[in-house]
C-alpha cells in the first residue's frame, strides 16, 4: 500500500524564503533589524494586562490565556521565575522547508551570529548575546520580551530575559551576560535546555 502524500504549508516555506531574500538583498545586519522591527510591531498590537500575583501569571500560561503563551505555546515554570519552552514555535516551518529543499537556506548561520552581537535592541529587550541558535530567534525572542512589557503583576512591570536556546540539532546557546544579570545559575539553564528548546526568566520589577 502506498503512503499518502503530505500537504506542505506554503506560507511557512515562503516565510523562510523571505528571510533568505532579506539577507541576500540587504545583508545580515539589515535583515536582523527588519526581523526585530517586525516582531516589535506585532507586540505593539497586544493589549496590556495585569495579573494579581505571579501564581496567576503562571496559571494563565497553563490555561493558554497568557499573551506570551498565545504566540509561543505553553512554557513550563521550573521555579524562581525560570521558564522552559518544550517546543520551538518555528519547528513546523523548518520541517516543511527542509522536506522540500533538504536544508535551510545559505546565510542563516551568518544571520544568527549577527543576532547574537550586542547592540541597542538586544540590550533593550535582553535577547541574543549567545542565546540565538537560528534566525527565527530574532523574531521570537524580541516578540516575547516586548509582550512582557505589556504585562504587569500586581501593578508592577515585568522583565523578560532570554537565558538560552537549543537548536533542532541539539546545540545549546547561552546568553552568559544575561544569565548573570538575571541572577540565575547557568547550570540551571543548562538543565532546563536538556528537555526544552528555549529558556527565559521572568522578573517582577
Amino acid at each position: 500500500m502506498s503512503e499518502e502524500g503530505k500537504i506542505l504549508d506554503i506560507a511557512r516555506i515562503s516565510f523562510l524564503n523571505m528571510i533568505k531574500e532579506m539577507i541576500t538583498l540587504g545583508g545580515v545586519a539589515s535583515a536582523k533589524g527588519n526581523m526585530i522591527r517586525n516582531a516589535l510591531a506585532c507586540a505593539g498590537k497586544i493589549k496590556e494586562i495585569d495579573y494579581p500575583d505571579f501564581d496567576a501569571f503562571v496559571e494563565a500560561i497553563k490555561k493558554a490565556t497568557n499573551p506570551i503563551t498565545v504566540i509561543e505555546g505553553k512554557a513550563e515554570h521550573t521555579g524562581d521565575g525560570v521558564f522552559g519552552l518544550p517546543a520551538c514555535p518555528f519547528a513546523p516551518a523548518i520541517g516543511n522547508y527542509t522536506e522540500v529543499f533538504g536544508s535551510l537556506p545559505e546565510g542563516y548561520a551568518e544571520f544568527t551570529a549577527e543576532f547574537n552581537k550586542p547592540g541597542p535592541a538586544t540590550a533593550r529587550y535582553r535577547i541574543g548575546e549567545g542565546a540565538g541558535v537560528s534566525p527565527f530567534c530574532a523574531v521570537h525572542q524580541p516578540l516575547r520580551s516586548a509582550i512582557g512589557d505589556k504585562i504587569t503583576i500586581g501593578g508592577k512591570k515585568v522583565t523578560v530575559t532570554q537565558l538560552g536556546c537549543k537548536s533542532g540539532a541539539g546545540k545549546k546557546g547561552f546568553a552568559d551576560r544575561l544569565i548573570e544579570e538575571a541572577g540565575v545559575d547557568k547550570a540551571v539553564v543548562d538543565a532546563v535546555l536538556d528537555n526544552h528548546m528555549c529558556c527565559y526568566h521572568v522578573k517582577v520589577d
